[in-house]
């Protein structure tokens, strides 16, 4: 093996190894940021204490296609064990929200 190619093999393994949360911030210049704290306001959240949005990068396909990704809020609450997920398309727009663990929302699915 060359050392060209062990240079390269390195770079992709660095690449598959950053944080998906790094990998949101390419997704910022898209103007996706402040989307899921706009859907916040619309909803009935108060009783779930404060909450914190993390956006999130996820891969869609299988491990033998490229796939495409996709941009996801993840929003925690401060008095509820779970999420809310709002997935978001490539031109920003919510496309489903659903919450997790004990966080209930009126209106929102919950899986």
């Amino acid at each position: 093996m060359k050392m060209g190619n062990v240079f390269v093999v390195s770079l992709v393994m660095l690449a598959a190894l950053m944080p998906v949360e790094l990998r949101a911030e390419s997704w910022r210049e898209t103007g996706c940021v402040g989307v899921v704290e706009g859907e916040l306001k619309k909803l009935d959240i108060e009783a779930l204490g404060a909450p914190r949005v993390t956006y999130i990068v996820s891969s869609r396909g299988s491990v033998a296609s490229e796939g495409s990704e996709e941009l996801n809020g993840w929003v925690s609450f401060e008095k509820c064990k779970g999420n809310l997920t709002v997935q978001l398309s490539d031109s920003c727009t919510v496309t489903m929200m659903y919450t997790s663990g004990q966080c209930r929302i009126p209106g929102i699915l919950h899986y």
